[in-house]
């Protein structure tokens, strides 16, 4: 279970994360959606969480097993970003983060290799990891690429490329993956298959995720838990169904008055 603990985060006047403690992956493969409006504090609490900013105030915890059948609290709040994805945190941006010349099936690898500390192996030696090529061969049919593999990502759809940055994302072998907006920038056709794809290889893989959305009609088909950020606090957590029978929440989110 990775953890948020009193975590506070404020750039000068402005209290960006105001004492946020919540938890993610009770259960495994968990899909918890942040939503709120702008300035709300999500993306800052992402940083927080994956080491892209230090907290003022409080601390990460990861749970992991102890051998007993039981857990034991880490503290990571320290640890630098590619620190934090040796435990198992792996976080996709906003702004698809490719590397535009190169084939599908060549971004897919680096991310394998790094995952293996291999990176050395991206070109001249990657034929003689044959374990590396079968993962990116599994990887690249679950996120339905296959058939793109040498293409050069600069030359895939923008949905396209949203799935190839998120399979990256899984070559490094997330336990939480944490997403900024994966459906920003998608036409409307391509939301639900970005969406999905994620939903199913999370869920093949017992993976938690943790996705920053701002379409509330995918938040309430996908969603297991429904977290809403509002001026750098937690406002209301739960069910999503809280979208629909919360006038308070929808009037912060929306701007929705009930009647």
């Amino acid at each position: 279970m990775l953890e948020a603990r009193n975590l506070r985060k404020s750039f000068g006047s402005l209290v960006a994360t105001n004492d946020v403690s919540l938890q993610f992956g009770k259960e495994e493969g968990e899909m918890v959606f942040i939503v709120g409006p702008n300035g709300a504090g999500k993306t800052t609490l992402i940083n927080l969480l994956t080491g892209h900013l230090d907290p003022d105030e409080g601390s990460v915890i990861v749970h992991e097993p102890d051998g007993a059948g039981g857990t034991r609290e880490q503290d990571i709040t320290g640890l630098e970003p590619r620190e934090r994805v040796d435990r198992g945190l792996v976080r996709s941006f906003q702004i698809v983060q490719v590397f535009e010349e190169m084939s599908v099936r060549e971004n897919v690898r680096i991310a394998v290799l790094a995952n293996q500390d291999l990176q050395g192996s991206v070109f001249s030696h990657h034929d003689r990891h044959e374990g590396v090529e079968r993962e990116v061969d599994e990887l690249l049919v679950e996120f339905a690429l296959e058939d793109d593999a040498e293409t050069p990502a600069e030359e895939l759809p923008h949905g396209d490329r949203k799935l190839l940055d998120v399979a990256m994302s899984f070559g490094l072998d997330p336990s939480y993956l944490l997403l900024d907006e994966p459906t920003s920038g998608v036409g409307t056709r391509e939301k639900e298959r970005v969406i999905e794809t994620v939903v199913e290889v999370s869920d093949n893989q017992d993976v938690t995720t943790v996705t920053i959305e701002h379409d509330m009609d995918i938040v309430s088909q996908y969603a297991d838990r429904l977290i809403a950020l509002h001026q750098g606090a937690v406002y209301a957590e739960g069910d999503p169904s809280l979208l629909e029978t919360d006038p308070d929440l929808r009037r912060v989110l929306l701007g929705v008055e009930d009647e």
